[in-house]
């Protein structure tokens, strides 16, 4: 393979089609599972969105908390 690729023996696609072909494969799950996503852009802006309630529910416990321990809370 070298003696090829450096007197011109072979051309660089004959050289560099197996390193791409392994790459195309080793990526193919990744395309597979990325498709839904891109087919269902509702789905994204769902789980966004959900995953932004889950963050501001603990947010805002974490603050309760923070606020309590630095005596902040008022007895109202």
């Amino acid at each position: 393979m070298q003696t090829g690729c450096r007197t011109a023996g072979i051309g660089c696609l004959e050289c560099k089609q197996p390193v791409i072909d392994a790459i195309v494969r080793e990526l193919e799950p990744l395309r597979e599972r990325a498709q839904r996503y891109l087919d269902k852009p509702a789905l994204v802006r769902e789980i966004v969105a959900d995953g932004c309630t889950k963050a501001r529910v603990l947010a805002g416990e974490t603050m309760r908390d923070v606020r309590a321990a630095m005596g902040l809370v008022s007895d109202q």
